[in-house]
């Protein structure tokens, strides 16, 4: 099996779970991690059998490696990711960045340099969500309304460089584009902090309106309980949606297939095998790179998601 030299810029919480993967897969040699709190980054390490570095530049020059993920906090994407792209192919956390100019110029210096940009959306790896969508798909069903429920961690003082809605909210806002196909027509938001210790929205409703459909969207870090739901108006069916659980309900007038009863309808309820979705994306990203194909989720494709988050936190705001 061909593998690649791989390596994580930034060891916290997300990337710790990035250098953990690598060091599973099979066509992953892991050659080193980066973080500037380098006690850390050799714990880290010293876990994986990989070598620890402080500066990231150290690491690119010596280690030269195939790909990259970059989970470093979400004002230096722009930074971290263009000097990366001079060595390697990247996977960065979401959003790709905290503007849209910064976004475009990660999109060109990739395209500049024949590099693979990859961006971590990671709920479409879900199995739950990739079933759904096959299901949706082979009922020639219609999308008509999704009411999104995202609410508790992280907690917004633990490094967070943005607010609720591009940390929390992108998450759902790009589902419901990768879900429908349909781009975005109008946005509108409400959004408010909890905390005088600091500046970023910690609870925001987010408004969609796309031509055949429509999303309400609750995000906030401040809940103690972690709860990521979706609930989804079809015209011939209402599915239920547990992330975490990956499990689904569906209700369905005048089906044999369902074997319950939810709001009165037939029901079925649906346990997916479960598979970590970090996992799946990763594999992903190493498949197109050794396959020459280009990445699930481009650089383009999550700008759109970004524009939506922006305009969304711009409206918030007042502004």
């Amino acid at each position: 099996m061909e593998t690649l030299k791989t390596a994580v810029i930034g060891i916290g919480q997300m990337g710790q779970n990035h250098a953990r993967i690598y060091y599973e897969l099979q066509n992953s040699e892991m050659v080193g991690v980066a973080d500037r709190d380098l006690k850390r980054a050799k714990e880290i390490a010293g876990r994986y059998g990989t070598r620890a570095y402080k500066d990231y530049a150290e690491l690119l020059e010596k280690e030269r490696p195939d790909a990259v993920s970059i989970a470093v906090p979400t004002n230096l994407h722009s930074k971290v990711g263009m000097y990366v792209l001079k060595y390697s192919d990247i996977l960065i956390e979401k959003p790709i960045a905290d503007s849209e100019k910064e976004a475009l110029s990660l999109i060109d210096e990739a395209e500049k340099n024949g590099r693979k940009l990859m961006v971590g959306h990671i709920e479409r790896f879900n199995p739950v969500i990739q079933y759904f969508k096959e299901w949706v798909e082979k009922h020639k069903c219609r999308y008509l309304a999704f009411n999104i429920v995202r609410i508790g961690l992280p907690n917004p003082r633990a490094g967070i460089t943005s607010g609720v809605i591009l940390d929390l909210g992108i998450h759902d806002i790009d589902m419901v584009r990768y879900l429908t196909g349909e781009e975005v027509t109008n946005v509108d938001a409400k959004a408010i902090s909890f905390f005088e210790s600091t500046k970023f929205e910690d609870h925001a409703q987010i408004w969609l309106k796309m031509k055949n459909s429509s999303a309400s969207i609750v995000t906030n870090w401040t809940s103690p309980v972690k709860i990521r739901e979706m609930y989804v108006t079809l015209d011939k069916a209402f599915v239920k949606i547990n992330y975490l659980a990956q499990t689904m309900d569906i209700a369905m007038r005048n089906s044999d297939e369902l074997d319950a009863r939810m709001l009165g309808y037939p029901t079925k309820h649906i346990n997916i095998k479960y598979k970590e979705p970090l996992k799946i994306e990763i594999e992903e990203f190493l498949r197109t790179i050794l396959d020459g194909e280009e990445p699930p989720i481009t650089g383009k494709d999550s700008l759109a998601s970004l524009k939506i988050a922006l305009e969304a936190e711009r409206i918030s705001r007042g502004s």
